[in-house]
């Protein structure tokens, strides 16, 4: 991050005053440093922009703070900075709120000794201060005073590994080794504690010794193997050596529980040291006591540093280190970790290199060429940083070229101490004794792709592109490489990535004849076109079926001529046997294949065919065929080859009906079984248009293979199971059943008798066929159809066929007298055609319409009634029996008359009391004022209430006839209605009656007047019957009318007279 903006100010204490300030665009330098000038040098990348400025990689901010005292160390960590000074006292500042700077105090005493060097572990809360005489001293991010571990007192701690396994939800440290001075590896665990009389070791014990006590520890540093989370990897180094331990950790006895990781917690016991427990590393390191293995590289530097990088560097998912540097005399040794199945005595290093420090010309008049050690390094992805006394220095892994330089401007007195690095969020400090910055690292892999591309790693290089135009120019630079080696195809599919011109590529090849490289090309390139370049994919596309084409031809040839080759004598370098070719061969056809059934959309047809047979390529030509759905030429070709299946067989798959009439008559003629077969597969033909190939079937031919007619059974098929209604199909499937060789009917009666009575044949075309093919049976069926029973019975008759004559006989149920005609014909014929008078006695049995006295004319005059005496006294007896039955009916007859008879006498007879003042149940006005109506249920109504009332009930025949009695009534009973008559008529009337008067006249006016009287009673009679038939308010009427609403629409105003 950058951090070097703002202006913070720390509040006032006993030594002074420090002020931090952060700039990155000058160097404010206090204390005489105006006037020195930094000196930047930036090489070995070349700019990817054309023309534009580019932010240097590499830049070194000052950091403006007023420092109190001399700076002795300095640590960053998880974006907390940490500054120990001279004066015993510790500077803290939290880089994402700079304004505030948190002094600490170091409770020391002065005999303690000046410290050496500060420890900060990865998370930023804990940190360990070691001094020259060997007291170590303790602080964690909550405390305002560090505190002194009494277990570590006389050891010099010169490095120490930090656990990645220590999280923000655990205080403390975790199991963390140390190394000293003196060449040995601690093992500890610290817990920070609020009680005084409880020390934050947990326990301290010695793991490891290098045998070398005048050897520091310069490096160390842990790892778990990703695979086995109870085995570990420890780098240990001094300024000469480098160790490494691999082994399993073993169960810490003083711990209450273990962590999920593998790697045990350690709990709140007595130190290990104190009751003789083991610590978890012990194991691990016990197996390198004697004779430890380590790599040397002698030198007499007397400081040494050893770093690692990782690509994931988040606090909670630090990652496993990819690589490491280590700093020696010989130069900065460096190589990537590789984690996997090793053991004790194996090496995790791999790919070690060692880079040598680069010579800084010198300052006398020969500059000569001088090399400097660096103080510090550090590790970045692509760079090594290394920090000498008055410059940094940015060398580059991939090159080993410098980079970036620039000078550290220091003051007199002053002096570069060291360098320090934030690994949680990959910051980079160096500081002297009197000031501190931060070098920046922007974008450092912008140019990678270029050094990888130098170095022919062309994966690598695509994978730092930023932008097409710089993959273009690798895979450009990589295809042209291949092509030099002559990788033709490897060369053909980095091409097609590129954007090298087609017709140079395509030209580079055929000149080389390399077609398989150019079919390569062509294939990619043709992947990698867009949608719309219809005609490019067109020509490219076609282009690659002419190779594919020519491929095909010449790995026949080679196979060819492979087999008829003598066996080589050469053993040495054989040649290809016609197996090889083969294989080959079907290879590139099933490549030719998958390539037809990716690209047919876009291959132009006629053309493709043309190339296909022009090269006599039958097989490549039906599969393309196949594959767009163009059945019509697979099929052409089958029947031209007469190959009737492969032509069924490629037919069954086509959808277009049209097809099916085009090839059916030649396969129904050849293959008929086959050809019904896939007919009766297809449910979207119309059969009607397959005649003409029924026509074209000779079931002659056939007849030895298949007994049965192909034609007749997809027509049986089309009309049974598809239910087919169409009368030409109907009628010539009668054609075919009525026509054929055999005098068996069954299967034409069958079909008559299946269409029931919606028949979809002509009844007279299969009358006059069955008659004209004697199909007996069949035309019987037919007049039954027809309704002719009479010529049915006759026919069957006339065939002498009596079962099927009674069968026809009993058709007409509607009319029983042609149904005794009818059997009367049978009856005749067995007894005068056939002579059988016992035939005709049990056929009269079978009849319950026939009677003996109905067939005795049929019987000659001179016969004897022996035969059927018996059956003449039982009809007689029956007669008698008939007789009595009707007697007993007509007596009952009698008895019934009788007593409605009487019924009707006493039904007139019938009264009812009525009360004077009751009143009608619909007016309510007095009953007697009018004529009225009493029911039994003893309501009352009046005549024309009742009358009116049942106009709104009754339905409207019954509305219309009471209307017409009711206006006839009126009429003939009313005066009014009469013509008016004046005192001249009258008068002439009387004359007329003096003079013409007769008893004639008399009678035929009284005989009018009767007739009228007795209609009107009977129009009466009509009425109450319409009217008075039941009581309105008991009858069924009442219970009809329940779904009536009680107010009528014309009695609307009473509902708004009983609103409130």
């Amino acid at each position: 991050m950058s951090l070097l903006d703002d202006y913070m100010e720390s509040s006032e204490a006993v030594h002074g005053t420090p002020t931090l300030q952060f700039g990155a665009d000058a160097f404010l330098l206090p204390n005489g440093f105006d006037g020195i000038e930094s000196v930047r040098l930036e090489t070995g990348y070349v700019s990817t922009g054309f023309g534009q400025i580019e932010e240097p990689i590499f830049a070194l901010d000052y950091v403006q703070f007023q420092m109190p005292a001399k700076l002795i160390d300095m640590a960053v960590s998880n974006n907390i900075l940490i500054v120990a000074l001279e004066s015993s006292r510790l500077l803290r500042v939290d880089l994402d709120n700079p304004l505030e700077v948190e002094e600490i105090e170091i409770t020391r005493k002065q005999s303690d000794g000046k410290i050496t060097k500060i420890f900060f572990d990865p998370t930023g809360r804990h940190l360990i201060i070691t001094t020259d005489h060997g007291e170590n001293y303790y602080f964690y991010e909550k405390w305002r005073r560090t505190k002194p571990l009494p277990k570590f007192k006389g050891v010099t701690i010169t490095s120490i590994a930090w656990n990645k396994q220590a999280t923000l939800t655990d205080p403390s440290t975790r199991e963390i080794l140390i190394g000293t001075k003196n060449g040995l590896i601690y093992e500890t665990c610290i817990e920070p504690t609020d009680e005084y009389f409880k020390k934050e070791e947990k326990y301290f014990k010695q793991v490891y010794s290098i045998h070398e006590s005048t050897m520091p520890i310069t490096g160390l540093y842990f790892e778990q193997f990703p695979v086995n989370n109870r085995k570990y990897f420890v780098m240990a180094t001094t300024s000469t050596r480098i160790y490494q331990f691999i082994g399993f950790v073993g169960p810490n006895t003083s711990s209450s529980s273990s962590s999920s990781n593998g790697l045990p917690l350690s709990s709140n016991s007595d130190i290990i040291e104190d009751r003789g427990e083991r610590a978890i590393f012990e194991n691990l390191f016990a197996k390198y006591d004697v004779n430890p293995g380590f790599q040397e590289l002698p030198g007499d530097l007397p400081h040494s540093e050893l770093h690692f990088f990782s690509r994931y560097h988040e606090l909670q998912q630090q990652g496993i280190a990819e690589a490491f540097a280590w700093l020696t005399g010989p130069g900065i040794y460096h190589g990537s970790l590789v984690f996997g199945s090793q053991n004790k005595g194996d090496s995790v290093i791999d790919d070690v290199q060692l880079l040598q420090y680069p010579a800084t010309p010198s300052d006398d008049e020969f500059r000569k060429p001088v090399v400097d050690i660096p103080i510090s390094v550090a590790l970045t992805e692509f760079h090594f940083i290394l920090l000498y006394k008055d410059r940094v220095r940015a060398i580059c892994q991939l090159n080993d070229q410098i980079v970036y330089e620039e000078m550290i401007p220091v003051a007199h007195g002053e002096r570069v101490v060291g360098m320090t690095v934030d690994d949680i969020k990959k910051t980079f400090w160096i500081y002297t004794t009197l000031a501190m910055y931060e070098l920046t690292i922007n974008n450092e892999e912008r140019d990678v792709w270029k050094l990888y591309l130098e170095k022919k790693k062309y994966n690598s290089a695509l994978r730092y592109c930023k932008d097409p135009a710089q993959k273009d120019k690798v895979f450009t630079a990589q295809a042209r490489d291949y092509f030099g080696q002559r990788r033709y195809k490897m060369s053909a599919e980095t091409f097609a990535n590129s954007t090298v011109p087609f017709e140079e590529v395509a030209l580079m090849f055929v000149e080389k004849d390399e077609v398989d490289a150019l079919r390569v090309y062509l294939m990619n390139k043709l992947t990698r076109l867009r949608k719309s370049d219809q005609t490019q994919k067109t020509m490219i596309a076609t282009w690659l079926v002419d190779l594919y084409l020519s491929k095909l031809n010449d790995l026949e040839d080679f196979a060819s001529s492979a087999h008829c080759a003598p066996p080589s004598n050469d053993t040495s370098n054989p040649e290809p046997s016609a197996e090889y070719f083969l294989d080959q061969l079907e290879e590139i056809r099933d490549e030719f294949k998958n390539f037809l059934e990716t690209y047919n959309g876009y291959l132009h047809r006629p053309t493709t065919y043309h190339l296909m047979a022009s090269q006599n390529r039958t097989n490549e030509y039906l599969f393309f065929a196949s594959l767009i759905g163009d059945y019509e030429k697979v099929i052409s070709y089958w029947i031209t080859e007469k190959n009737w299946t492969k032509a069924l067989e490629v037919l069954s798959k086509e959808a277009d009906p049209d097809v099916f009439y085009k090839f059916s008559p030649v396969l129904m003629e050849n293959e008929p079984y086959e050809t019904v077969n896939v007919w009766m597969r297809q449910n979207n033909l119309n059969p009607r248009q397959l005649i003409p190939a029924l026509l074209r079937y000779d079931h002659k031919k056939a007849s030895e293979k298949y007994a049965q007619n192909q034609a007749t059974r997809y027509l049986s098929h089309v009309v049974t199971t598809l239910n087919n209604t169409d009368p030409a199909i109907h009628n010539f499937l009668l054609t075919l059943y009525a026509t054929q060789k055999t005098s068996d009917e069954t299967a034409l009666l069958a079909f008559l008798k299946n269409e029931g009575f919606e028949m979809h044949y002509d009844l007279d075309y299969a009358l006059r066929l069955c008659t004209q093919n004697g199909r007996t049976q069949s035309c019987v069926h037919i007049y039954s159809q027809m309704g002719l029973y009479e010529e049915a019975v006759n026919l069957a008759l006339k065939n002498n066929d009596l079962e099927l004559a009674r069968i026809n006989a009993d058709k007409p149920d509607d009319d029983e007298m042609l149904r005794k005609k009818l059997w009367l014909s049978i009856a005749k014929h067995v007894i005068q055609e056939n002579k059988d008078t016992k035939g005709a006695l049990e056929f009269l049995k079978q009849s319950n319409l026939l009677k003996i006295e109905d067939i005795l004319p049929f019987f000659p005059d001179f016969v004897l009634i022996d035969d059927f005496k018996q059956e003449i006294c039982e009809a007689l007896e029956k007669y008698n029996d008939t007789i009595d039955d009707i007697k007993a009916e007509m007596e009952e007859a009698t008895k019934t008359g009788e007593s409605i008879r009487l019924d009707i006498r006493e039904l007139r007879s019938r009264f009812a009391l009525v009360n004077p003042v009751e009143r009608c149940y619909l007016c309510n006005s007095p009953l007697f004022n009018r004529a009225f109506y009493i029911f039994p249920c003893q309501h009352g109504f009046h005549a024309d209430c009742l009358t009116d009332k049942m106009y709104k009930i009754l339905p409207a025949r019954h509305i219309k006839r009471l209307k017409a009695i009711q206006d006839y009534m009126a009429k003939e009973t009313n005066p009014v209605n009469q013509s008016p008559v004046g005192p001249t008529a009258k008068l002439m009337n009387t004359a007329k009656n003096v003079i013409f008067s007769t008893d004639a006249a008399i009678a035929e006016n009284k005989q009018e007047h009767d007739l009228v009287m007795g209609k009107i009673d009977q129009l009466r009679e009509e009425l109450d019957d319409i009217v008075a038939s039941e009581c309105i308010l008991c009858g069924e009427t009442m219970i009809k009318s329940v779904d009536q609403p009680f107010i009528d629409d014309d009695e609307l105003d009473v509902i708004t007279s009983w609103a409130i």
